[in-house]
């Protein structure tokens, strides 16, 4: 039997340093290191924001959504989202993702 690796832990990664700006519902991360600024959306906003907090798993960001949400947790389209959020997170620096050995 194959073990399966653990879930990662992701936080939010210290030094982004992002300068935000919302305007109505679009919202904008300036990253100094990159001299980039990011559209994100709402999702991704608050995956970030979670991150900030503390590390969590995916399954614990979809369980923290959930809470702060009041809603059913029977919607495999959030967790999908939120996995899809975290990777182009990731990809654009902003978060960090790290598997316990």
């Amino acid at each position: 039997m194959t073990k399966q690796p653990p879930e990662p832990n992701w936080i939010a990664d210290p030094t982004a340093r992002l300068v935000w700006r919302q305007w109505g519902d679009a919202h904008f991360a300036f990253d100094p290191r990159s001299h980039q600024t990011h559209f994100l959306n709402t999702l991704a906003v608050e995956v970030v924001d979670l991150l900030d907090e503390r590390p969590l798993t995916l399954a614990g960001i979809h369980r923290a959504l959930i809470d702060r949400h009041e809603v059913e947790d029977d919607d495999e389209g959030l967790l999908e989202a939120i996995e899809s959020s975290l990777n182009v997170l990731e990809h654009l620096g902003i978060i960090l993702s790290h598997h316990a050995s």
